[in-house]
């Protein structure tokens, strides 16, 4: 070989940035787990998604259990740090607050595959204590004090009245769930179906009736 003669035998065809490789490993592998589920999916289906080889993958990532945990953290955990931050700096009343927080995370839920991811969730990793603990403590818990943060907010305004026990913050979770579900897999069937923006007004309006300290018109 010459100086001047390009080595192609050591460059892949597939061959991408370094630094752009890590995300579109993890956007593929978003849509390997909501395809298959957490058990049947396989590294390799990730690495032909993502264009890269298996190798690769493992270079980043050095098991399945650690691509979904980074991959729950890309995609779930940075939107609820982002709407961490929209809440630390909001400066109108609670009630406003807690209506634009409810429309966010209902749009972003609603999402098709937050949606399967979901189904995921709560299908399989019961059978994954350690995955289960990571995504109940990473998602699920830091959602809760979220929620219960801008619902004490509304408590010491004189805008929301104290729930037992807290529940009304976790049971905000089981609502949009629940609604989301609804509306992204059953919403062709049913005979008098509400358009995304009916379900998540008619959330909204629930919810609040049942936090306020005072009886309100239907917003």
């Amino acid at each position: 070989m010459t100086d001047h003669q390009p080595a192609h035998s050591s460059s892949p065809r597939w061959q991408r940035r370094p630094e752009a490789r890590p995300e579109e490993i993890l956007d593929a592998a978003l849509a390997t787990f909501c395809e298959s589920g957490f058990a049947r999916a396989k590294i390799e289906d990730v690495a032909r998604l993502a264009g890269v080889s298996k190798g690769t993958v493992y270079c980043y990532f050095d098991s399945k259990e650690a691509l979904f945990r980074e991959m729950v953290r890309g995609k779930v955990v940075a939107s609820l740090a982002e709407a961490e931050e929209f809440v630390r700096t909001y400066e109108g009343s609670a009630r406003s607050l807690l209506v634009e927080l409810i429309r966010r995370m209902y749009f972003r839920m609603r999402r098709e595959q937050m949606m399967q991811l979901a189904r995921v969730v709560q299908g399989e990793l019961p059978h994954f204590p350690e995955l289960a603990r990571f995504y109940f403590d990473e998602v699920i818990l830091r959602a809760r004090r979220l929620v219960a943060q801008v619902l004490e907010r509304g408590v010491v305004s004189g805008e929301f009245r104290p729930s037992a026990d807290g529940f009304a913050a976790r049971g905000l979770s089981s609502l949009l769930v629940h609604t989301a579900q609804v509306q992204c897999f059953f919403q062709r069937f049913d005979p008098q179906a509400l358009t995304e923006e009916q379900a998540v007004e008619g959330l909204v309006d629930l919810y609040l009736h049942g936090v306020l300290a005072q009886p309100a018109e239907r917003s």
